[in-house]
């Protein structure tokens, strides 16, 4: 009899529902919105920094749609028109650069060692217009764009 009464109170037990002392909280968590990929400029490969600037790059890895380079250019060395997809660049060896952005004017960076920036796609060409040897670390990310 006991065993029947032991059962009996597990199986009630098991079909009430589970209470929660804690206060039910709502999901704030808010999701963006989708984002205009067309708004996003066409990363031309035809200016691609490896190509246009292999005198100065030296590749360090590429793989899933990724390219890491080191950048070095001396005093005095321009580097011409080239393209960036999305991209990342942090500085190994600092100094001054004169950077001409396509569409937005030129502009004249004391590079620091430890400097670094994200930025998207953008066109530029620069020149080493200081007196030391300046090394950028520089990740190119390539993924599809609408057309």
């Amino acid at each position: 009899m006991a065993c029947f009464f032991t059962a009996a109170l597990f199986f009630i037990g098991c079909n009430q529902p589970a209470t929660n002392p804690e206060k039910k909280e709502t999901d704030t968590t808010s999701v963006p919105e989708k984002r205009d990929t067309l708004a996003i400029p066409a990363y031309d490969p035809a200016m691609e920094p490896l190509a246009v600037l292999a005198q100065f790059s030296k590749k360090i890895g590429d793989t899933l749609g990724i390219k890491m380079y080191e950048f070095t250019i001396n005093p005095g060395d321009s580097a011409a028109l080239h393209s960036h997809p999305d991209h990342i660049w942090y500085v190994i060896q600092g100094g001054k650069l004169a950077i001409t952005f396509q569409g937005m004017g030129r502009r004249e960076l004391e590079l620091k060692p430890g400097m670094g920036a994200i930025s998207g796609p953008l066109s530029d060409a620069g020149k080493n217009i200081g007196n030391t040897t300046v090394k950028l670390l520089v990740v190119d990310i390539y993924r599809p764009r609408s057309k």
